[in-house]
């Protein structure tokens, strides 16, 4: 699945060494299944990232642990190397989610990059939900995620961003660069999504998106008992706050849905419709509310 925007000249920074003050930061995470509840079995947590303790909001489900990836930087910077690992054990089921959009700022040619890989063990269930990025004037960033999928599993992927200038004089950001891989217990590939944008095409008179703000995307993957129908994806949005795609993704693995928003509040209802779709299916029970 690839998106379609019109492509910008491929960005190639010089190669330069590391700016003073470039980071690398690491986010590890290893959930558990004991008994009813899931627990955290494994964590590292190194600056800029930051971690309270995990939430069990939801009583019906008590198998579904809650954790804020928070950041102690405000924002991303150029040349940050923010690097996350998260395993989901067998039957265990975790929700991540932020605590608030992240700005990415002026990256002086020089991108912000983060990765992440996931591993679902048999019966597993993640959903990653962060809060959009906020792409400021000469923003840069690459964003690569990898996961792996036992048998019986359910993966939502959420990934959105918007533009923003804050002397409101339309400057772009650079580019954006995300790449999603998603494969079986064995290795086989089950989808494979690209999109890479630069910010002079969304600012232009003739901009893809027109006058929508937020630009969300998502990837529902998994067990098809345990996913949502196109029936019921088929309510979210509504004309005038959210256009929203959904397409059957190859190999059978789920969903994948693309949303235009006319701001951050409309996107945010999506994220939080997907999610509660996402959690009913795979469990039989609607999720309590999330605070942030």
């Amino acid at each position: 699945m690839t998106s379609h925007w019109p492509q910008p000249p491929t960005f190639r920074a010089p190669i330069q060494p590391r700016q003073a003050g470039a980071r690398n930061g690491r986010f590890e995470l290893a959930l558990s299944r004991h008994g009813a509840r899931t627990h955290i079995g494994r964590q590292y947590v190194s600056y800029p990232f930051h971690m309270t303790r995990p939430f069990a909001f939801d009583v019906a489900i008590p198998s579904l642990l809650t954790v804020y990836q928070q950041s102690s930087s405000g924002g991303l910077y150029r040349d940050d190397r923010l690097d996350s690992r998260i395993d989901v054990g067998a039957g265990a089921a975790g929700h991540i989610t932020t605590q608030a959009a992240t700005v990415v700022h002026d990256c002086h040619g020089q991108p912000a990059h983060q990765t992440t890989e996931i591993v679902l063990e048999e019966g597993a269930f993640l959903a990653l939900t962060p809060d959009p990025l906020v792409l400021f004037p000469g923003a840069a960033c690459s964003s690569v995620i990898q996961a792996r999928l036992a048998p019986g599993t359910v993966l939502l992927l959420s990934d959105a961003f918007a533009l923003h200038d804050p002397e409101g004089r339309g400057r772009p950001f650079e580019r954006l660069e995300a790449k999603v891989d998603i494969r079986d217990a064995g290795g086989r590939l089950l989808v494979r999504d690209n999109l890479e944008i630069g910010g002079a095409h969304l600012s232009s008179a003739g901009s893809p998106i027109g006058d929508w703000k937020v630009v969300s995307n998502f990837m529902l993957v998994g067990a098809p008992d345990r996913l949502p129908t196109a029936d019921e994806l088929a309510v979210l949005g509504r004309p005038e706050r959210q256009v929203v795609g959904i397409t059957l993704l190859p190999n059978g693995a789920g969903w994948g849905v693309r949303c235009l928003a006319a701001d951050a509040i409309a996107a945010r209802v999506i994220a939080e419709k997907l999610f509660v779709l996402a959690v009913s299916a795979a469990f039989g029970q609607q999720p309590a509310p999330r605070r942030k």
